[in-house]
């Protein structure tokens, strides 16, 4: 996999969320807007608007501290906060536009490499960072036993969770199995590809070819993660509190919009369907989770609030996690383009990053996971 990411592809991909995200948004407001909508607003306690603005200020810095703590080297870390929140709000923007392995992974791995991280070691914590959420979404397999069928939950939101439920599972197991028991995921591969060969459905060479990819991908992909379970056990730990507390300024976030309009949930029990519905959005294929996003949203709003309220409300949160970052990241990222001619190479149609250093590095990442292969 090179580091390469064309222009065209982030062109395409920001039309595409720019047409999904706001024409379902503004669906979303003719739907649920009523004059009531905007009488209740005058009555938006504004106190929790720098509550709001805050935490998602301190959520960004609190994301970054995964990087942090993943490239420390003894007691000190070769990237500081305050960077490590610029390559997440950068990543994050390129990984919205384009998808997630083209986007997300080259972008971290090129920004992690640029603070003195080896190359492999950068794209070894950009994969990590990738891993680490399959670990705070196994909380949903109990929440799913206790709240499926919840009397409060209100029609839509219960359907949408009896509708998700087995995805989610399924997912979340095939990421386990992926994980610790890399082998069974090849054989059962191997399985689908000699019978679809035998079928003739799609041609030979191409599935060949699929498959090669796919189990080069299940041994980096378990590989990197045995490396540092085996000898970085604590850091793994820390950084997957890291990426729970940013889920958790997430759904505070959220709670923080149903509390200004004077609405307040049983608290536990609104983080639950908040863990819930997260990964749908995490596993969305649309640019930037564009439509989807704002339909679970919408789900949980209508939980504890009236109808005429719960569309301005998926906009307030959507401004402040996803609007007001990604025009900030765009700025960073345009004088971050300005100045960095070797990222100016990377996002050319015809230039990527040298292709023999790539792969000399990811065949050193390979060499100490031949156990699990």
């Amino acid at each position: 996999m090179g580091l390469n990411i064309k222009v065209s592809h982030l062109t395409k991909g920001l039309m595409i969320f720019l047409l999904l995200s706001l024409g379902v948004m503004v669906g979303i407001l003719v739907w649920t807007t009523e004059k009531d909508t905007w009488i209740q607003l005058t009555r938006f306690q504004w106190k929790f608007i720098p509550i709001i603005v805050g935490l998602g200020i301190v959520r960004w810095y609190v994301d970054g501290m995964a990087f942090v703590t993943m490239a420390k080297h003894g007691s000190r870390s070769t990237v500081t906060p305050g960077r490590a929140a610029v390559i997440r709000l950068e990543g994050s923007l390129v990984g919205s536009l384009v998808p997630v392995l083209v986007g997300n992974f080259s972008m971290h791995a090129y920004l992690l490499h640029k603070e003195k991280l080896k190359l492999h070691e950068s794209m070894a914590l950009t994969v990590l960072r990738a891993i680490l959420p399959v670990f705070i979404f196994l909380v949903n397999i109990p929440i799913l036993m206790f709240m499926k069928g919840d009397p409060n939950s209100s029609q839509f939101f219960d359907a949408l969770i009896k509708a998700i439920s087995l995805p989610i599972v399924g997912i979340l197991i095939f990421m386990v199995l992926t994980l610790f028991y890399p082998s069974r995921i090849k054989h059962f591969g191997l399985a689908v590809v000699r019978l679809l060969s035998h079928i003739k459905i799609i041609h030979k060479d191409r599935l060949f070819a699929v498959q090669k990819k796919l189990f080069r991908e299940i041994n980096q992909f378990s590989g990197i993660f045995w490396t540092y379970l085996r000898g970085r056990k604590l850091m793994l730990l820390a950084a997957i509190g890291w990426l729970g507390l940013t889920f958790f300024m997430d759904y505070i976030i959220a709670m923080a919009i149903l509390w200004g309009f004077g609405y307040f949930p049983p608290f536990w029990k609104a983080l639950a369907f908040q863990n819930l519905i997260r990964p749908i959005i995490f596993f969305a294929l649309t640019p930037g989770g564009a439509g989807v996003w704002e339909f679970t949203y919408l789900g949980f709003f209508s939980l504890y609030m009236p109808q005429h309220l719960i569309g301005i409300s998926v906009l307030i949160w959507r401004m402040v996690l996803t609007y007001l970052p990604s025009a900030f990241a765009a700025f960073l990222l345009i004088r971050e383009f300005k100045e960095d001619t070797r990222l100016k190479t990377m996002l050319l149609e015809e230039g990527h990053l040298p292709e023999d250093k790539f792969n000399e590095n990811s065949n050193s990442i390979n060499q100490n996971h031949e156990d699990i292969q």
